[in-house]
């Protein structure tokens, strides 16, 4: 007999394939969000006092409908092969990726090319970190099974974005016209939560007969420290 989990989370019309979205964030403490408060004990769900805390009635809507990591281990404590780590579920001493800023093993398998393969339409968007020291790195080359990954970025914690006719970039800029971290100006448009979920959203909305596979990688809240 097949495990309960399994079984509870198996189609009733195995014919159908599920529609999946993968959320990820940077930095991010899992008590800012209240999917995840309500299932620990006051003492650690406010950990910062009851005042400190912001609600998150959309993200907790996606997740009472879904699913959340409840145990849940970081293959590594380090940015890029933590990430290798996810997509492949591979150690990170066999996806080439060992440490921050080196790329992914070619050719090795990932959770978007074995779902492509599957029949799935897949897409990324935000921060990738796992295609060598490019930054920002627009759409690399190397898609791993993300066949729509037009606003993928190999890495940096832009606050800003915004399409041109050219393509997408980082819209803050210094003095110099370098892209620039800076978040003043930032609105609900071009901050980059913002920016990236709408390009999901884009995606998922996109009318298809295939069932679709995004990842919704957001670069914040990592330092400097914006949400």
């Amino acid at each position: 007999m097949d495990n309960p989990a399994v079984e509870a989370a198996r189609p009733v019309d195995e014919s159908v394939l599920p529609n999946l979205l993968i959320i990820q964030t940077d930095e991010h403490n899992f008590r800012t969000l209240g999917c995840y408060r309500k299932l620990l004990a006051a003492e650690e769900a406010f950990v910062w006092g009851r005042r400190a805390i912001v609600t998150t009635p959309n993200i907790d809507s996606i997740a009472s409908a879904g699913a959340i990591c409840t145990s849940f281990y970081a293959a590594s404590p380090v940015c890029s092969p933590s990430r290798a780590s996810l997509l492949t579920g591979l150690y990170p001493h066999n996806t080439g990726v060992p440490t921050n800023n080196m790329e992914l093993k070619h050719g090795v398998p990932t959770l978007a090319t074995v779902l492509s393969d599957a029949g799935y339409r897949t897409g990324y968007a935000g921060k990738w970190h796992l295609d060598g020291v490019g930054k920002p790195q627009w759409a690399p080359k190397r898609k791993f099974g993300f066949v729509d990954n037009r606003y993928m970025f190999n890495r940096g914690h832009w606050k800003q974005f915004e399409i041109t006719p050219n393509g997408p970039r980082v819209k803050a800029m210094d003095k110099k016209g370098r892209p620039s971290y800076a978040v003043g100006g930032a609105d609900e448009e071009s901050f980059s939560t913002d920016w990236l979920t709408d390009r999901a959203l884009e995606f998922i909305a996109n009318p298809s007969d295939k069932p679709f596979f995004y990842f919704l990688s957001l670069p914040d809240p990592h330092g400097p420290n914006t949400a």
